[in-house]
Formats: C-alpha cells, structure tokens, sequence
C-alpha cells in the first residue's frame, strides 16, 4: 500500500531542501567578507607600514588631508565590513535553527512512514502466513 502521507513527507523534503539552499547562501556570503575583510585589514596593515615615508614627502596640507582621509576610509570600510559579516552571522544562526526545525518536522513524518511501511510488512506477512497456513491445513485434510 502506498504511503498516505507521501504529499506532505515531500513537501517537508522541499522545505528542507530550501532551508539548505538558504543556510549554504549565507555560508558563502561569510566567505565573501571574510575575503573582503582580509584584504581590507592588508590595506590597512600595508598603509600603515608605508605611513612614514608618505608622511616625510608631505609637502602640503592637502597631501596631509588626502593621506589622513585614505586612512579613515580604509577604517570606516573595515568597520563597516565587520558589522556586516555580525549581522550575516546573526542571520546564519536563524538561518540554522529554522533548519533544524524543518528536519525534526521532516523526520517526524518520515518515521510515521517508516512505522506505516513496518505495520504494512507485518500485515503483509501475516497474510502471506495465513495462506500458507490455509493451503497445507487444506493439503492434509485431502
């Protein structure tokens, strides 16, 4: 017999599988910060190790402002990169537990099937038992 509840243990695999599909999203959305945000502290890393020698060819207070501003914005950037990948991480934690809601409700159907297809088995079996007991009972009494 077939599985009454096949509709609904599908459309929980679907759900699931968008779950999935939304939890790897986000997972790779980390990794593109990560990697802009490893590049942007090598900026800033990389300006600030070269911060002296453009500081002696200051010639200007203009040339002091542009090196001052290239600074604060490489900061605001990474700044703004790190509460990004904080509210990505936030989203990555809901993203998780809406996942693991959808599998408990997927397994809990499925189990129901995998119960359903083991009463189906026994009655099969005890069908199969019945004939057979029927068929030799009728065999000796010949």
């Amino acid at each position: 017999m077939a599985f009454k509840f096949q509709n609904i243990l599908n459309y929980r695999k679907t759900i699931l599988d968008k779950k999935y599909l939304e939890l790897s999203k986000v997972r790779q959305e980390i990794a593109s910060l990560n990697l802009k945000i490893f590049d942007v502290q090598s900026s800033v890393n990389s300006y600030k190790k070269s911060y002296p020698a453009r500081f002696f060819n200051i010639s200007n207070i203009h040339d002091y402002n542009l090196i001052e501003l290239r600074f604060k914005s490489l900061d605001f950037k990474l700044n703004e990169l790190l509460k990004t990948k904080e509210s990505v991480e936030l989203e990555l934690e809901d993203k998780k537990t809406l996942l693991i809601k959808a599998k408990i409700e997927y397994e809990k159907i499925n189990k129901l099937k995998q119960k359903y297809l083991a009463i189906d088995k026994i009655s099969e079996l005890k069908h199969e038992e019945l004939v057979t007991s029927d068929f030799t009972s009728n065999r000796f009494l010949r």
